[in-house]
């Protein structure tokens, strides 16, 4: 069984992934977002509609559909990513903070990456603020 490449979508932020080798590795990540590409959802055979989400019944049951897994079935799908409609959410949490009295939440259509680094800055700097302890 020889190698090919393919060319995909990530199933979680839609990044366009050029040459990806197939079969995958279960290691194999997005660029973009590190998302798990050797996973549930972004399989031929993921089907949520169904009880344990796969078309494939010889498959064994997968408990985190979004994290990288052992499937000897998994056939990788070109076009998982399904873009988000998160619209009445959105409304929902607005109606929410004005009954509370609170601003509503900003939606960032482009989600911001945060890295660890930045939590670590953001901690330290409420720390400080909290303890009063300014530079």
């Amino acid at each position: 069984m020889g190698s090919r490449s393919i060319d995909m979508q990530c199933w979680k932020c839609g990044t366009e992934l050029k040459n990806l080798l197939l079969p995958f590795s279960r290691y194999e990540e997005c660029s973009s977002c590190k998302a798990d590409l050797h996973a549930c959802v972004a399989c031929k055979n993921y089907n949520p509609s169904i009880s344990d989400a796969c078309n494939e019944d010889r498959a064994d049951f997968i408990l985190d559909k979004d994290k990288a897994n052992f499937c000897d079935y998994f056939r990788a799908n070109t076009r998982a990513f399904q873009k988000q409609d998160n619209t009445e959410a959105e409304v929902a949490r607005a109606k929410l903070a004005e009954l509370f009295g609170e601003e509503a939440p900003e939606e960032n259509t482009e989600k911001e990456q945060t890295t660890p680094q930045s939590e670590a800055d953001k901690a330290l700097a409420e720390l400080k603020r909290l303890f009063g302890d300014e530079d």
